[in-house]
């Protein structure tokens, strides 16, 4: 009869219960982790065979009841007990361990009470793929009877841990014993919901989930998804892989849930299904497949799976994928400009965080190389780009939303120097200068030409130095940012106008102009009528002006530092040769002839002086000059400084003494002016007694082999190198050393050490029993003039004076250290072919001393 078994049933199932433990048929194993029981329900099925056990009566996992309970009824007495038995089924599908606890749920009734001698056992065997039974565990439940109505007995055993290998059946036993001879029929209730008779076994994670990943259509395993993708299309599987030691009919249900980035709920315990392994597998495949669109959300995607046993055991796994767009990207390196140009040779990187996901260059064109830059919209980058060694660009934040060809701005800019460059007068020059020295914000420098266009990057630039003609014009160092651009820079370059005019203020037409500098003609002209020559654009400097018309020449020195005019004005009149000056001639010739008598007693009566010879120099300075003594030449511009040099060369030739001679004028000029006088130095020179040495001669112009050539004028120590070297060299004894002229020397080098280099010189000339003259214009600082002074034992001076509208020259001894002389001027003037003659007034006696 069926009935309740009722709290009285219930408490006896939590009484006693005892614990067997059998010989270890296999080694105990550690506890793998998680403990995951499993029930066996108890069925009636057909007749199988399994592990060579033939049996209707079976037990697994599934609840799939019979239309009415099912009953198996045994006689028992004290002598013969009643014993059930159910085969797990199928075969294990893998290796497993179990442990404790292990618990049978029987239900029973008997047809008479069964008494207090009651015993209730229940037995775990394991039976292998050939039938050998191994017992494992044993309990039993003893003092509680069987009653006429249907009740639930509960066995509890514990167990130490054992491993069951892939391909054994449980064997539950069940075994009920009374007492007294009285037979009694027990019946066992199984296999429906009401009476489900069954045996709880506790495993060692029996069952799990191997992996759980996402695919694309073509079945490739990967987490990113493209929204652009139309092959493959834009799927995605979410598959898993299960495994259950009791074999794959355990398997319940496999169900997931996925969530959008933006959070909201897309699948909801969606059933995967099983694509691969049977019933009896220990592992199989589950697939779902979940469509999206190209207007789906750029984002991470989350999945949850959720793999439950016919138990109710219960394992999860998540995963998440990504789906976004991929964008190409095409990138122009252009300047900052206004009208930006293509930069070349820009490297670029993006990086996605820390790490560079692309390097690429530009070429000629500015395009960045490898082109089709791909990028995915999810992602967040940095652009870096570098020119030159300098970070030019530096884009963060970069978030792709559809393929673009954009440019990309690099802090360089174009300049273009042609046209920033202005003379003296902000006028634009005719061609731009020949280089310039730019340094740059890290410190190097370089020579560039400023005809083209530059690229630079942003930063502090100075340009040193502007060439001009050979000549630095910077007035001092330019600094700029090219960011800023380049404002005009004016520079020391300067208009020179040259008038040539006669003696009445007339202009002179057909005289040859020349511009000298540092020893090189910069430009040369011939006057038209109005006897007015421009020369525009001319570097700052100290130019020697040189006018020549009918055989007659003047120099003049302008100090260019600024736009001004130079007048020229000869003191008679240029022989002309035109044929009306020639008749003129005859005509004035004739007048000339008769009237030469009377003219030569008015001239005596206006000129009342004598000309002397060169030698009269000798009378003014007491005797002329000793061995060892300095003489300094003092003069104003056009004094005859440069004449009185070369005939103190040329008069010291004469008596056997040889001469170096330093020279600021171009040496073949000076050799020339002295061959006009008829002071060939020629046959001296080849001799080695006569040198000449161009100060200031660039080492591009040609020179006469013979002569020396000082590089660097201004250099004090070079200068004494190339004194000693020309003394040591110079054939003969008692030499003689001029030069001419100091001024430059005085304006540009340490007057310091000039002072130093003529008291050296000196005392080596001493000792060689020689000369050293050094002239100077009486322009520079007086200063200088006061110190050159008393450092030399001599001093001559040649000054400009005028006289009843007539300009003349005069020489005056101002020193002559430790001697008596005449300190009265004396006019001079240049004979052609005499040199420098003195024009001593009759009337002057005894000459009149002075000593210094």
């Amino acid at each position: 009869m069926r009935g309740s078994s009722g709290s009285k049933a219930v408490l006896i199932t939590l009484l006693a219960f005892a614990i067997v433990l059998l010989p270890n048929h296999f080694p105990n194993v550690a506890a793998p982790g998680t403990s995951q029981p499993a029930t066996f329900f108890f069925h009636s099925q057909n007749t199988k065979t399994l592990n060579t056990i033939t049996s209707s009566f079976w037990a697994n996992t599934t609840q799939a009841w019979s239309g009415t309970a099912q009953t198996d009824q045994r006689t028992v007495s004290s002598s013969t007990p009643g014993t059930w038995h159910f085969y797990s089924q199928p075969g294990l599908a893998g290796n497993v361990s179990f442990t404790g606890p292990l618990t049978f749920t029987l239900y029973f009734v008997s047809s008479s009470g069964t008494g207090g001698g009651t015993v209730i056992t229940g037995n775990v065997n394991k039976i292998t793929s050939t039938g050998a039974v191994i017992p494992l565990a044993v309990g039993s439940l003893s003092g509680t009877p069987i009653s006429t109505t249907l009740a639930a007995y509960t066995i509890t055993l514990t167990s130490n841990t054992y491993q069951i290998e892939s391909g054994a059946i449980f064997d539950f036993q069940i075994t009920v014993t009374v007492g007294g001879s009285t037979a009694r029929t027990i019946s066992l209730y199984y296999d429906f919901s009401s009476d489900p008779s069954q045996v709880s076994v506790t495993f060692q994670q029996r069952m799990g989930i191997t992996f759980y990943s996402s695919l694309n259509q073509t079945g490739l395993q990967t987490t990113f998804f493209s929204r652009n993708w139309t092959t493959p299309g834009r799927q995605v599987t979410l598959r898993t892989s299960v495994f259950d030691a009791l074999g794959l009919y355990d398997i319940a249900s496999a169900r997931a849930n996925l969530t959008s980035p933006a959070g909201s709920t897309l699948l909801s315990n969606s059933p995967l299904t099983r694509v691969q392994g049977s019933a009896q597998n220990y592992t199989g495949l589950w697939s779902l497949n979940w469509t999206y669109s190209s207007n789906s959300l750029s984002g991470t995607y989350s999945s949850r799976l959720a793999m439950t046993d016919n138990s109710g055991v219960s394992v999860a796994l998540s995963l998440s994928y990504t789906i976004f767009a991929t964008w190409f990207l095409n990138l122009q390196a252009v300047s900052l400009d206004p009208a930006p140009v293509p930069v070349a040779g820009a490297s670029v990187i993006l990086f996605v965080g820390s790490v560079a996901v692309y390097n690429g260059a530009s070429d000629s064109s500015g395009w960045v190389s490898p082109q089709n830059i791909l990028l995915r919209d999810n992602a967040t980058y940095n652009i870096k780009a570098y020119w030159q060694g300098s970070l030019v660009n530096q884009t963060t934040n970069y978030n792709p939303t559809s393929s673009l060809t954009i440019p990309l701005h690099l802090t360089v800019y174009s300049l273009d120097f042609s046209t920033r460059f202005l003379d003296g007068n902000a006028n634009t020059l005719p061609q731009p200068p020949s280089a310039i020295q730019l340094a740059y914000p890290n410190g190097t420098s370089s020579t560039l030409d400023p005809s083209g266009s530059y690229l630079l990057p942003a930063g502090t630039y100075s340009i040193s130095s502007v060439t001009w003609k050979g000549i630095n014009v910077a007035a001092s160092p330019i600094t700029f940012n090219p960011k800023n651009g380049l404002t005009p820079i004016s520079l020391q370059i300067y208009d020179l106008t040259v008038v040539v005019v006669d003696p009445n203020g007339q202009a002179v037409s057909g005289a040859t102009v020349a511009l000298t500098l540092s020893g090189q003609t910069i430009s040369q002209n011939t006057t038209g009528n109005t006897g007015v020559l421009l020369f525009r654009a001319l570097p700052k400097g100290q130019y020697v002006v040189q006018v020549t018309s009918q055989s007659q020449t003047i120099r003049n020195t302008t100090d260019l530092a600024q736009s001004s005019t130079s007048k020229i004005q000869f003191s008679a009149a240029p022989a002309t040769t035109s044929w009306v000056a020639q008749s003129l001639n005859w005509i004035l010739l004739g007048a000339a002839v008769g009237g030469v008598l009377g003219y030569g007693q008015f001239h005596r009566m206006r000129h009342p002086f004598r000309e002397e010879p060169f030698e009269y120099l000798d009378h003014l300075t007491a005797g002329g000059f000793r061995d060892g003594d300095t003489i300094l030449i003092e003069g104003d511009t056009s004094a005859g400084k440069t004449t009185l040099c070369e005939e103190l060369a040329y008069k010291s030739l004469q008596s056997a003494h040889p001469v170096v001679f330093l020279t600021y004028d171009n040496p073949d000029g000076v050799k020339k002016t002295m061959k006009t006088m008829h002071w060939d130095t020629a046959k001296d020179e080849a001799q080695g007694f006569f040198q000449l040495v161009g100060c200031e001669i660039t080492k591009t112009q040609k020179v006469d082999n013979s002569l020396g050539v000082l590089e660097n004028f201004y250099d004090t120590t070079v200068l004494d190198m190339t004194i000693s070297s020309g003394l040591a060299e110079v054939n003969g004894e008692k030499p003689t050393l001029i030069v001419d002229s100091a001024y430059q020397l005085v304006e540009r080098a340490s007057l310091h050490g000039l002072t130093n280099l003529i008291l050296e010189t000196s005392t080596n000339l001493k000792k060689l029993k020689g000369r050293f003259f050094l002239a100077i214009s009486r322009t520079a600082s007086k200063s200088a003039l006061v110190e050159l002074e008393g450092v030399m034992d001599c001093i001559l001076e040649l000054s400009t004076a005028n006289e009843v509208g007539q300009s003349f020259t005069q020489l005056t001894v101002k020193k002559m250290r430790g001697r008596k002389f005449d300190n009265r001027p004396v006019k001079v003037r240049i004979h052609p072919g005499k040199g420098i003659v003195f024009q001593v007034p009759k009337s002057r006696g005894q000459k009149r001393s002075s000593t210094h």
